[in-house]
């Protein structure tokens, strides 16, 4: 098994992107899925269970649970499009609590999926480093926004009141 960092996963997402010429906040993560044929269903679901990738007879689905907020469900919808990525063959990881793993490595190409460091650096300078609003540019949480600029250096590390 190869071991990658974080910036390996951050490239992959950055492919992604690449691929289908994102420029501009938000990420059409509805696009990304159509394109590859992956189906995605809302369900009702208890509040602990954000989302699954299923492959059902060489078909992909990805279910959300439709009570979560909109900024929730798209960070879920991309940390399912990296495992469709980057384990599209070891589905069974949910079967498996020794691949713990595969989690954080799908939340790093998330992340970056949903907040591409190349345009979150334009569009930080472009709005003066308005976290607040970003995060709503990007259809983020106001947290996930300020975790992002805090580690591209643009703010700096303290305390951010988040509303989401």
């Amino acid at each position: 098994m190869a071991i990658y960092t974080n910036a390996y996963y951050r490239d992959q997402a950055k492919r992604v992107i690449e691929e289908f010429n994102f420029k501009e906040p938000p990420i059409d993560l509805v696009k990304i899925t159509t394109e590859m044929k992956i189906e995605i269903v809302e369900m009702t679901l208890p509040s602990w269970f954000f989302g699954v990738l299923l492959n059902i007879d060489n078909e992909y689905y990805i279910t959300l649970n439709k009570a979560m907020p909109d900024y929730r469900k798209k960070f879920t919808l991309a940390h399912e499009i990296a495992h469709y990525y980057l384990h599209g063959e070891e589905l069974a990881y949910m079967k498996n609590c020794k691949r713990d793993y595969f989690h954080r490595e799908a939340d790093v190409y998330a992340a970056e999926l949903c907040m591409p460091t190349f345009i979150v650096k334009k569009e930080a300078n472009k709005w003066f480093n308005d976290w607040r609003y970003l995060a709503k540019l990007f259809g983020v949480s106001e947290e996930a926004m300020v975790r992002k600029l805090q580690e591209l250096g643009i703010l700096k590390a303290g305390f951010y009141e988040c509303a989401t």
